[in-house]
Order: C-alpha cells, then sequence, then structure tokens
C-alpha cells in the first residue's frame, strides 16, 4: 500500500496531509474488510461443504433432508407427471421395452418372460409399464402414496401379475419379508435415500440365487466435487424460495423455458439428497453380498450396474446382448 503520508513529506506537502488522512483510515479500512471478507467467505465454503457431507453420508443423511426429499417426490408426482422420457413422451412410452431390453439391463426379451421383478423406486410407473409389458410378474414399490396411485393407472390395461406398495427402501425388506425376486430394478432411487447403504443392502437380500440387481446411481466420476458443492448450494436456494410460483420460475430458468425438460431439472434442484458415487465402493459393496459378476452396462461417468448373485452369469448368458454404443436414448 502506498505510504501516502511519507510521499506528501518528500515532496513537502505536508499541510495536505490532514486532509488526505480520512482517506487512508477509510483506504485502510477498505483493505482490511477485504480480507475479512475474503475469510468469511473461506469458512461459509467450509460450512457449506460440513453439511453437503452430512447430507449426504452413506449410512445415514440428516433427518430434516429425508423429509424434505420424500416431499420433493411427492409434489413432482403430484404436479410434474409430466415430461421427457416418461410416459408422457410417446418416443419415449412406445420404445420403452426396447430401452430397457437393449440399452439397459441388456438381455433379451424372452428372458423376462414370468420372471419375478421388483420396481424398488417406481415413481409414476414408466419403467413398471416397460417391465410389465415385457410380461413379468410385477411388484412395485415406492415411497410416495401419489407416485404409486400413478403407477397403478399406467398399468391398468396390461394384464400381468401386479401389485402394489407403499415403501421406503430402508423398510422393505419388512414389507417384503421372505420374498426373493429373478430381478430387482432401480433406477434412479439408492442415491436420494436417507440411508444409501442400508436400502442398497435390502434390495441385495431381495435377489435370489442367480438373479439379477440393476441399478442406475449418478457417478462421481461425472460431476467433480466443487461442481457439485455449488449445485447443492443452488439445491438451498431453490428450497428456500417461499411459494410454488418462484419456484416454478427458478426451474423454468433453468430449463430455459422448454416445459417438456421441467421434471427433469427438478430431479437436479428439488429433493436436497443427491449423493454421487464412485464405482468401486459400489462394486465392493455387491461383491460383499455375493454378486460375482458386476457390470458396467454403459461406457458413461454414470453408473449402469448389472450385477448377478452367483459366481458366474450362466444364468442369464444366453440372452445377453452386446453393449449398447452413444448416443444412448436419453441423448437421442
Amino acid at each position: 500500500m502506498i505510504d501516502i503520508r511519507g510521499l506528501a513529506e518528500r515532496v513537502g506537502l505536508k499541510k495536505t496531509i490532514k486532509k488526505l488522512s480520512p482517506a487512508v483510515r477509510r483506504l485502510r479500512r477498505w483493505r482490511n474488510s477485504m480480507g475479512g471478507l475474503k475469510a468469511n467467505r473461506a469458512d461459509i465454503d467450509l460450512l457449506y461443504r460440513l453439511l453437503y457431507d452430512a447430507v449426504h453420508d452413506l449410512d445415514r443423511s440428516l433427518p430434516i433432508t429425508k423429509t424434505q426429499t420424500e416431499t420433493a417426490f411427492a409434489s413432482q408426482w403430484e404436479h410434474l407427471p409430466k415430461g421427457r422420457f416418461l410416459l408422457s413422451d410417446p418416443v419415449f412410452r412406445d420404445n420403452i421395452t426396447d430401452i430397457i431390453t437393449n440399452e439397459e439391463l441388456l438381455l433379451k426379451p424372452e428372458w423376462f418372460k414370468d420372471k419375478r421383478v421388483l420396481d424398488a423406486g417406481c415413481g409414476n410407473g414408466r419403467w413398471a409399464f416397460g417391465l410389465a409389458k415385457l410380461g413379468v410378474n410385477l411388484t412395485a414399490v415406492d415411497v410416495n402414496s401419489v407416485a404409486i396411485e400413478e403407477a397403478k393407472r399406467a398399468q391398468e390395461d396390461i394384464n400381468i401379475t401386479k401389485r402394489f406398495k407403499v415403501s421406503s427402501l430402508e423398510d422393505i425388506n419388512q414389507n417384503l419379508s421372505g420374498e426373493k425376486f429373478d430381478l430387482v430394478w432401480s433406477w434412479g432411487v439408492v442415491h436420494h435415500c436417507h440411508s444409501f447403504n442400508r436400502s442398497l443392502e435390502n434390495l441385495c437380500d431381495l435377489v435370489c440365487d442367480g438373479g439379477v440387481l440393476f441399478l442406475y446411481l449418478y457417478g462421481r466420476e461425472s460431476l467433480a466435487m466443487d461442481e457439485d458443492v455449488a449445485l447443492f448450494k443452488e439445491r438451498l436456494r431453490y428450497n428456500s424460495l417461499s411459494s410454488a410460483k418462484e419456484k416454478m420460475a427458478f426451474l423454468t430458468k433453468k430449463a430455459r423455458g422448454k416445459m417438456d425438460q421441467i421434471h427433469v431439472v427438478h430431479d437436479i434442484y428439488a429433493p436436497l439428497i443427491n449423493r454421487r458415487l464412485d464405482f468401486e465402493y459400489v462394486e465392493g459393496f455387491l461383491r460383499k453380498r455375493g454378486f460375482g459378476v458386476i457390470e458396467r452396462t454403459k461406457d458413461h461417468p454414470e453408473i449402469w450396474i448389472r450385477a448377478v448373485k452367483a459366481e458366474s452369469d450362466e444364468a442369464i448368458a444366453p440372452y445377453k446382448l452386446p453393449y449398447p454404443q452413444s448416443p444412448f436414448w436419453f441423448e437421442r
């Protein structure tokens, strides 16, 4: 910083010192306040990171975020039931069985016939609809009763054995006591649960010997941690809005005015629990629980996993399909 007093004395401007002194004091205060502001910002960023870690703890999120996340999805299924990649999207609806067989699970359609299938976290029934069309014996579960009612309506015209239950994934074993499934399907759900580890443990227990677990999870490699924390701040900002009108304006702006994208944008900003997982962690978790063959079904930074509860994939080998190539269904 310039020594105003010394400079003034050297150039013979002693009489101006008193006039300049208040300005110098203000400049010094400004300099000190800027240093304090930077320190405050660092402290605030640290608090955001600590809160982010508490919300996304793998064993147990904060109780308040559990309630908030479940409420966010209940509101989504009630007020935003339509959009891209939902059953209201004719292209998605018409191609749903092809998407499930050729791009998601990578098993031929004939494998699904009469299989005992659990859709764990069915939402308003888009995947349950496709699985039902493949002829499975369907059980659909969701924590939200609104979602379950929508899922029921989606399957009304499909003549298969089916049932629907309201349950969290943390409590699903109590609601399906002693049952086993040939396929446990959970697409984009477990990373939102109050306890990731407990929910995934329960899903593992529900797969029969030789059966298949299929998961879609947000991948850590698809978003750097600093970007993820910044996104978490945006979620807090969205959830601090006091009216439905303000929230819709926020989502509309993020969707750039594309109303068919509002549902997807809501997924990003409304639920506070949005974990991103390392594949290695999930792979190790599954191996400890008897899954001997674990594969990512897409070359993508997000995580699609097909895991067989056996030492080999002999049971599904005759039905396996080749890996899909980009662009995938959600990119087209």
